[in-house]
């Protein structure tokens, strides 16, 4: 179908007279990732086999909550970083769904295994799973929103478990680690896994639905995002507004564009008159050129409609909208080119970034990518953090570390792992030099 023949099609809808009728671990860290649970990495874990000292197991779980309808996206990018501290050890396993997210293909250092979800694929140096899987993390997360809003030590022994019940999906990798540590010159690791979105960037089709002015209860529009009109095109916005002219007089306006991100800007057509079904007084509807409206969306709920009207008795006007319906079964994703999200050790930027005061950073914690910057960039903050939750059970100077060297550690926000050590069972075990301990 053509733009032309959306807005042919548009023009016959009804008019719209009135009003439209805690994050966890890592899980749903920042604003970014809770519009984007495909790309949302809920937890990472690196230990050596017990069965294999010559393969390193990591494992990323993403989509929080998930159930055996989500699936992993085949426009995000799984990637798993490894780091020898070597001159050339680094290293990047990347994972990419295709066929539906039916098959997965992972491949990076020399290694590489391919196939469907939900078994265990043997390939060239790597195993690899992907599926759904009971989500392992423990978190009482209750306690620890309590704890959070009366800085007041809320944990218990036992502890209830939030994801007791729970799944995720989870990207196991059986990796030879030979390959990641110079054929074992370069024991020690740092591990940490990030996900990037390569493609279905900007509006998505859960936008569609009906949205309102919320400074003009009554006023609004419904919008609906519609395919390309040619293979490989952008995806469509269609319009339908119903507003009215200088002088009171209801007029309908419709129109289709393409979407670029998260706008789309629309060459609009006003629908005057029409016929009444009831009795018919009305002349016959004439569809005149409009002007230009384009729809610019922060997310999901929040967006904007800017009118450029070309059609006598109308003037230019900004209109703030909200969302107000959604399509049963169609989730709305904002979705974010690029890195998304990143993780290391658990709960970092839960616990440490944006947790006392509203400094904005959980996103770009998530988007940051070169670790030589993190200590720049966080390293302040999470010390200030660390200070007081070190205050909390009434007795400072009783954590692992003081707070600024602590926070020298966290920042580096990477999983440790000696690999020529197979016992793997206590945390922080290689920066604080745990003997015996792979981390």
């Amino acid at each position: 179908m053509t733009p032309r023949s959306h807005v042919r099609a548009l023009a016959a809808l009804p008019l719209l007279a009135s009003a439209f009728g805690a994050s966890a671990a890592d899980h749903l860290d920042s604003p970014l990732v809770r519009g984007d649970p495909a790309a949302d990495i809920n937890d990472v874990y690196t230990f050596v086999n017990p069965n294999d000292a010559d393969e390193l197991v990591v494992v990323a779980t993403v989509s929080p909550i998930a159930n055996r309808n989500t699936r992993f996206s085949d426009a995000v990018e799984y990637r798993f970083h490894f780091d020898n501290g070597a001159s050339g050890g680094s290293h990047v396993i990347t994972c990419v769904f295709a066929d539906e997210s039916t098959t997965v293909t992972c491949d990076g250092a020399g290694l590489s295994a391919s196939g469907g979800i939900e078994r265990v694929l043997e390939g060239d140096g790597l195993r690899v799973f992907a599926g759904l899987r009971d989500d392992p993390f423990f978190f009482d997360l209750a306690a620890f929103n309590q704890t959070r809003d009366t800085l007041t030590p809320a944990f218990t022994d036992p502890g209830s478990d939030f994801f007791a019940g729970l799944d995720s999906l989870a990207i196991v990798l059986g990796i030879q680690h030979a390959a990641l540590t110079g054929a074992g010159q370069s024991p020690v690791l740092k591990v940490y896994a990030s996900t990037r979105r390569f493609g279905d960037v900007g509006i998505s089709p859960g936008f569609t639905g009906a949205h309102y002015d919320p400074q003009n209860p009554g006023h609004g529009v419904l919008l609906e995002v519609l395919a390309p009109s040619e293979p490989g095109g952008p995806d469509l916005l269609g319009l339908y507004w119903s507003t009215f002219d200088a002088e009171s007089r209801p007029v309908n306006v419709i129109g289709v564009g393409p979407i670029d991100g998260f706008s789309a800007s629309i060459e609009a057509t006003a629908v005057l008159g029409g016929v009444n079904p009831g009795d018919g007084s009305q002349t016959n509807a004439e569809l005149m050129p409009f002007g230009t409206i384009t729809l610019s969306f922060e997310d999901c709920s929040t967006g904007s409609m800017g009118v450029q009207p070309t059609l006598a008795g109308f003037n230019p006007v900004e209109v703030d909208l909200r969302r107000l319906t959604a399509i049963k079964d169609l989730p709305c994703s904002a979705f974010s080119a690029g890195q998304i999200d990143r993780m290391g050790r658990p709960a970092i930027n839960t616990a440490l970034i944006d947790l006392l005061a509203d400094t904005g950073k959980k996103d770009a914690y998530n988007r940051a990518e070169d670790p030589a910057a993190w200590a720049g960039l966080f390293q302040a903050e999470m010390a200030g953090t660390l200070a007081a939750l070190d205050t909390l059970d009434g007795n400072s100077g009783n954590a692992v570390l003081p707070p600024e060297p602590l926070a020298g550690v966290l920042v580096d926000d990477r999983l440790l792992v000696d690999t020529s050590i197979a016992t793997c069972d206590a945390y922080l075990a290689v920066e604080l030099g745990v003997a015996g301990q792979c981390g």
